[in-house]
């Protein structure tokens, strides 16, 4: 959807860094952004991609380049590991390196790890566990329950989504749920190509899956105010992250 995968003037697509060293999904500008809200893309750890679409992905090559460019200032990892949807993450990456001509400037390039994910499937190491879904989108999508091992914190994220009610069982009493709301006020379509949610579709999602509070992004921002209404009629816990805000999450009880 053109209005929530182009950025408006100072604004930046969906995406954002967990714990400081596992960034989901890589928008337009990202390698910049971390440092503009003090974080470092040498911290990154895990990339974490929900799916294979430009604007989630778009980012890629500029960290890419900035790793390889700023490696000899700072001892970092070896990798780059980056998890994603099977059908297409293998593809990305090498076209992000194709982009930066790594064969004839091989100083631009930096290795990364690929763990293809297929819905359905877990990943686990040992300060963190991935859990997955399906999304209903038109390309191959993952929708992710993120458990940290060291506190029991547990939320879940969608990527671009259609309104899907397995996501709700993958939240299932997670504290939070963070949900695009492309269609802004709007609930998706009824249609079998219907590939993105608005906000009614996301609080029903997080009313049945019982979660503390749900965070709509991907919204365009012209719609935030209005989506947040609609949203909170249904789930009162829900609110539109700001860029650069930090959010503290805590264990939910009913774990």
């Amino acid at each position: 959807m053109k209005l929530a995968c182009t950025p408006e003037a100072f604004h930046d697509t969906a995406s954002f860094v967990i714990n400081n060293k596992y960034l989901v999904d890589i928008r337009w500008r990202a390698a910049l952004k971390m440092l503009q809200y003090n974080l470092s893309p040498f911290d990154i750890e895990y990339l974490f991609i929900t799916h294979c679409h430009h604007d989630h992905y778009i980012g890629l090559s500029h960290l890419i380049f900035y790793l390889a460019m700023k490696r000899k200032e700072r001892k970092i990892r070896s990798s780059l590991k980056i998890v994603g949807p099977a059908a297409d993450i293998q593809l990305v990456v090498e076209r992000a390196k194709s982009f930066l001509q790594v064969e004839r400037f091989p100083g631009a390039d930096y290795v990364c790890e690929i763990i293809p994910s297929i819905p359905g499937e877990s990943f686990e190491v040992e300060e963190f566990r991935l859990d997955t879904c399906k999304t209903k989108h038109n390309v191959e999508g993952l929708c992710y329950k993120f458990t940290d091992k060291r506190t029991g914190v547990t939320f879940a994220f969608t990527g671009d989504t259609a309104y899907h009610p397995p996501i709700a069982q993958l939240a299932k009493h997670c504290f939070l749920l963070i949900h695009e709301a492309s269609h802004g006020p709007n609930a998706s379509g009824s249609e079998p190509e219907a590939a993105h949610s608005g906000a009614l579709d996301a609080a029903r999602i997080a009313k049945m899956a019982e979660v503390e509070r749900l965070a709509l992004i991907h919204c365009p921002e012209h719609l935030r105010k209005e989506s947040l209404k609609v949203a909170k009629e249904i789930f009162p816990a829900t609110f539109c992250p700001l860029e650069g805000q930090t959010i503290m999450l805590k264990s939910n009880d009913k774990l």
